[in-house]
């Protein structure tokens, strides 16, 4: 997935429970789900870190979460008000209300930057890694051969 309608740093809730996370990061698990990290919040505004059976994992926050249960929001004013709002139905409904509805963010991960690093070649250390190769077990007498050899060039 390239386009993800979520981003890090955004605010979301669950509709109808109206429970309240920042994402910290967002990935994709199956082909086409969308997966976050959510750092939950209290109604009060208190960070709760994980709330489902830690089992060995993070602490901090809940992984993987499936984003077909959460919508952006704007960031919220906490406390967590309660609010009217429109059921669908011609009638309001008395709720928890986060805050107003987002449209997805439309996010692309950054490309990541190669990590190649250049070493230029040199036959000394070549060789040293030959004679490694080759059956050699002591470490030191081949460094101290390696160093010597590279001090007297000098």
């Amino acid at each position: 997935m390239e386009v993800f309608p979520f981003k890090p740093g955004d605010w979301v809730a669950e509709p109808g429970t109206e429970r309240v996370a920042k994402v910290k990061s967002v990935y994709e698990g199956a082909p086409g789900e969308v997966l976050l990290d959510l750092v939950i919040f209290s109604d009060k505004g208190d960070k709760l870190g994980r709330t489902s059976p830690i089992c060995g994992g993070p602490r901090t926050f809940e992984p993987a979460c499936s984003a077909q249960w959460w919508e952006r929001i704007e960031e919220p004013r906490f406390p967590i008000q309660m609010k009217w709002v429109p059921n669908g139905k011609g009638g309001s409904t008395l709720q928890r209300w986060a805050g107003k509805r987002l449209p997805p963010a439309n996010w692309r991960k950054p490309a990541r930057r190669a990590g190649i690093i250049l070493i230029p070649p040199d036959d000394e250390f070549r060789k040293a890694l030959e004679t490694i190769a080759a059956g050699h077990n002591d470490a030191r007498a081949l460094a101290a051969e390696v160093l010597a050899r590279r001090a007297s060039r000098r």
